[in-house]
């Protein structure tokens, strides 16, 4: 038998406490640097911390040289080389501030030129306008300024970077939501892309809100109702949202989203094993209502009129120099456009203020206007200048963050008492029907309907009888009903700190989901028709070759109520001096 090999045991530095000793820096000119020793004079590192090594190292490269200093000379050289030391490590530090500072503030530029739309070359001029600050100002930071980064490819990336982080964030924010609703709608930009807006409204256990553009989708192909749902599920999975969270889903009233067998809306809800509330958006529904009034005659003729005045230069000085002249109370008429709804009103207010101005002007012209005299048509004009203007009013109240579904759902209750007390006072020969928002779809409320309304349990829990509602919402409804401070608190605070301070999941579990399940949805898809505004000015006929991906990243840093992590995202750069 062959006799086994004992190896020997590799010798450890940290087992025998070898420590560094005062002593070796007056002797050898060495000091203890980040673990290892470091020597005073040709500051080569010295790895072990055993006096033979450092010996040998002073003995062979500078005994010759130092022996000769004694007593309080060879202290004060000690002194000096340790002075020298530290100084070149607080320019290495200074340095590296320096360069981080440069990154940072390349970062916020950056952030700060999404916000604004602006083009991303924007950052050069930017770049110019702080050199010329600090050659003024402060020249002896203008070292910094030169080593900022701000050419129009290092803003492309720095938008990349900080809308990946944003998107990182939304991950996991989202992932701590109890329901989430999603609002939905399309529209083309200038190059004819149609680019698919959805909205993310979610909830969390602590009833903290998040409403954050989830992502847009451009659609190169079709855009039916299976695209649609395709291009959804694909983002469901990138922003690994669960299904079963899904609570509510809003979209305008176009084909492809709410087709009865192949709209975007009824795929979806095939798809889930959860019910989940669908609905149109109430503003392009309560807008669009006009034209089941039958005044398309008024319409035309106004359409007509303004265009011929303002489609001409020629025309529109006329008129302006006109209104001028005879010292109107406006200088002009006020276009309509098919896309901003909310420009109807306007554009008939003003028509119906300069009535006389324009008969007279178009008169001048020799321009047919005798519906100007046609009472029958004066007065459809006045009916529908009135009701554009109510419906204006209305989608107003509709609009803006944070506008949970009660409200909107009570903004219309409210709308169409007053039509119905109107109807009532005088009889209207013009009969108007107003879909309104419903927790069920293509559900019209019915206020004579004596069955339980789960809106106006969450919108008001002490005025809902407890004995009309479900058994698993009847006995929380009578306790919280009998508790004086609670309807103290419903009565002095808004919902969702109600909901959120005073009905706890622990105490009232089914009225708490119940409450999470509807601040979780959308009103409207007001939140889409606003981004499409912005992206008609980022993405415009001077910016028609901006990509996509950078489209989505500028939209998202412009829209985000939560700022990318710009501290975490300048570690991992370098900086690089550009121009």
């Amino acid at each position: 038998m062959s006799t086994p090999v004992i190896k020997a045991k590799k010798r450890k530095i940290d087992s025998e406490c070898r420590v560094f000793k005062s002593s070796w820096t007056l002797d050898f000119f060495v000091v203890e640097h980040n673990e290892y020793l470091l020597c005073l004079i040709c500051q080569e590192k010295i790895a072990v911390f055993k006096e033979y090594n450092i010996k040998r190292h002073y003995s062979t490269k500078h005994a010759d040289t130092f022996d000769t200093l004694t007593g309080q000379v060879r202290i004060d050289r000690v002194n000096l080389l340790k002075d020298s030391i530290n100084s070149q490590q607080s320019f290495f530090k200074a340095v590296k501030l320096s360069s981080e500072t440069a990154t940072k503030i390349s970062f916020l530029i950056t952030e700060a030129i999404a916000k604004s739309g602006k083009p991303l070359s924007e950052g050069e001029f930017v770049k110019d306008c702080l050199d010329i600050f600090t050659s003024v100002a402060c020249p002896n930071k203008k070292s910094i300024v030169e080593s900022i980064s701000l050419s129009h490819q290092t803003v492309a990336r720095r938008e990349d970077d900080l809308s990946s982080n944003i998107e990182i964030s939304l991950i996991k924010r989202l992932n701590a939501c109890k329901f989430y609703s999603l609002a939905l709608d399309e529209s083309t930009d200038v190059s004819d892309t149609a680019q698919l807006a959805i909205f993310v409204l979610g909830v969390t256990e602590n009833f903290e809100i998040i409403e954050e553009l989830l992502d847009l989708c451009p659609m190169k192909g079709t855009t039916t109702g299976q695209d649609i749902f395709n291009v959804v599920k694909h983002v469901f999975t990138k922003f690994k949202l669960a299904d079963e969270k899904l609570s509510g889903l809003t979209t305008d009233g176009a084909p492809t989203m709410t087709g009865k067998h192949k709209g975007f809306v009824s795929l979806m809800l095939k798809s889930m094993t959860s019910p989940v509330m669908a609905y149109h958006c109430i503003i392009h529904q309560e807008q669009l209502c006009a034209k089941t009034l039958d005044l398309k005659h008024v319409m035309e003729n106004v359409v007509n009129t303004v265009n011929f005045i303002r489609s001409k230069g020629l025309n529109h000085r006329q008129f302006q120099a006109f209104l001028a002249e005879i010292e109107s109370d406006y200088n002009d008429v006020i276009y309509f456009s098919q896309v901003r709804w909310l420009s109807r009103a306007s554009t008939l207010a003003r028509y119906w203020s300069l009535l006389e101005e324009i008969k007279t002007f178009m008169t001048i012209k020799g321009k047919d206007v005798s519906f100007l005299d046609d009472d029958q048509w004066l007065n459809d004009l006045a009916f529908l200048v009135d009701i554009t203007k109510y419906l204006a009013d209305l989608n107003l109240k509709l609009q803006g963050r944070k506008q949970f579904v009660n409200n909107l759902y009570e903004h219309v209750k409210a709308f169409i008492n007053k039509l119905q007390l109107f109807h009532q006072q005088f009889i209207l020969k013009k009969v108007v029907h107003f879909s309104t928002l419903s927790s069920r779809k293509s559900e019209t409320v019915n206020h004579d309907n004596d069955k339980f309304d789960e809106m106006e349990l969450f919108a008001d829990p002490f005025g809902t009888d407890a004995t009309n509602a479900p058994e698993m919402f009847q006995l929380e409804l009578i306790e919280i009903q009998n508790n004086s401070e609670r309807k103290r608190a419903f009565a002095e605070h808004d919902l969702l700190t109600f909901y959120g301070q005073y009905v706890t999941s622990d105490l009232f579990p089914n009225l708490s989901q119940h409450a999470l399940r509807f601040l979780s949805l959308f009103g409207s898809t007001y939140c889409c028709e606003q981004l499409f505004s912005m992206m008609k000015n980022v993405k415009s006929k001077s910016r028609s070759l901006l990509t996509d991906t950078h489209l989505s990243g500028i939209l998202r840093i412009a829209t985000s109520s939560v700022r990318a992590d710009i501290d975490s995202l300048c570690k991992q750069k370098q900086s690089q001096i550009s121009h």
